[in-house]
């Protein structure tokens, strides 16, 4: 039995706690600790002195349950969690248990040390090394060590590449290739000056040729269609969206992966000076989108997209029209604007042509092929939606 006094309140044998120490109350099962209170009269003293050593137990249980935690392992195909005993220590499995705990713990820099130890007490060829390797490559990314990461997990990779743990190590890349995209420079002569963006590019190509986890495969070309999307490389983004769908086709982000595309080909169109490849490879990749998926094409108001790169795609050809007219190559200015009229009737680029083949007295004439065999011409096998 403990008593116990608070200062300025006078000691009665009425006021009797009951209670036991940390110590004991962690030895209890966990259901059976508490701490009983008997009171037999009302007082202050009682009530502050019973939450005071209720919070002390919580507090001491919940620390006491803490270790207990990394010993608990769900198994998929009972859907249970089972208790592992841990491995003793002194041994290659308890000296790798230990190793990820200090994992836990984020001690990175013991975990390092203790793999050092861990090869020089029982040698790379131990069946436990791999994962100690594993260890050292998580270590040397919490501590922000890149470079140093990545010569671990590529060291893994080509001695121990598809055992159990080789996801881990894509993982492990991923992770890397992430940190230079998101702008970790790369030492020269000492200093961090160089972009990594590059070296994280060839990360993720790697990871999406080499990784044998699909779903791993598919977020490293993502990842990277992304990245040049969001940094304006709309080229090369549509490039790497469409590897996206052609290689994963029943990819979960093919929807996300094939809207991508063509919004990215509609962005690399340079305006009607330049090429219209650009448009058409996103008109075709809209409509497919429309065909797809219909309801979020409904949503996202994709009609209206084709409908600007009609605009835009008429614009396009009236401006062929224009330089020919400058030219004095009046047929091939007569048969673009007629193009104009025939393909895209309700935009403006129609009206202003139709304008121009009535001051050229050509608006009823039937147009003549383009003079030269090198003017570009709108496909007349394409259906425009």
């Amino acid at each position: 039995m403990v008593r116990l006094r608070t200062p300025g309140v006078a000691e009665s044998p009425e006021l009797p706690i009951e209670c036991r120490t940390t110590s004991e109350l962690t030895r209890q099962p966990a259901e059976e600790r508490h701490v009983p209170i008997r009171c037999t009269s009302k007082g202050m003293a009682t009530v502050a002195a019973s939450v005071w050593l209720v919070g002390v137990a919580s507090i001491d249980v919940a620390n006491a349950q803490k270790p207990r935690l990394r010993t608990l392992k769900y198994d998929q195909k009972s859907e249970q969690w089972s208790e592992v005993v841990p491995p003793p220590p002194g041994t290659p499995k308890g000296d790798l248990f230990a190793i990820r705990v200090l994992l836990e713990k984020e001690r990175f820099r013991s975990v390092l040390s203790s793999a050092k130890r861990f090869v020089k007490n029982y040698g790379e060829d131990d069946a436990n090394f791999p994962a100690v390797m594993i260890c050292r490559g998580q270590a040397w990314i919490g501590k922000r060590k890149y470079g140093k990461a990545l010569a671990v997990v590529e060291e893994f990779l080509d001695r121990f590449g598809g055992i159990e743990l080789t996801d881990e190590a894509q993982r492990q890349r991923f992770v890397i290739a992430e940190a230079y995209l998101g702008g970790f420079k790369r030492k020269f002569m000492g200093l961090r000056i160089l972009s990594g963006i590059d070296r994280g590019y060839a990360i993720l190509d790697e990871i999406s040729f080499d990784s044998p986890d699909p779903e791993i495969a598919v977020l490293a070309i993502k990842t990277k269609a992304d990245h040049l999307f969001l940094t304006g490389d709309h080229g090369l983004a549509e490039l790497e969206y469409g590897r996206l769908l052609t290689d994963h086709p029943n990819s979960r982000y093919h929807r996300f992966a094939l809207r991508r595309s063509a919004d990215a080909a509609l962005a690399s169109f340079a305006g009607v000076e330049y090429d219209d490849a650009p448009l058409i490879e996103a008109r075709g990749r809209f409509v497919d989108y429309r065909v797809r998926y219909p309801a979020a094409a409904a949503a996202e108001q994709v009609d209206s997209v084709l409908n600007t790169i009609r605009a835009r795609r008429a614009e396009k050809h009236y401006v062929i029209g224009e330089y020919y007219e400058r030219t004095e190559h009046l047929s091939s200015a007569v048969y673009y604007y007629r193009i104009v009229m025939e393909r895209w009737p309700e935009t403006v680029a129609a009206s202003k042509a139709r304008t121009r083949l009535e001051l050229l007295g050509a608006l009823n004439a039937t147009p003549d092929q383009p003079d030269g065999s090198n003017s570009t011409s709108p496909s007349t096998t394409e259906a425009d939606g």
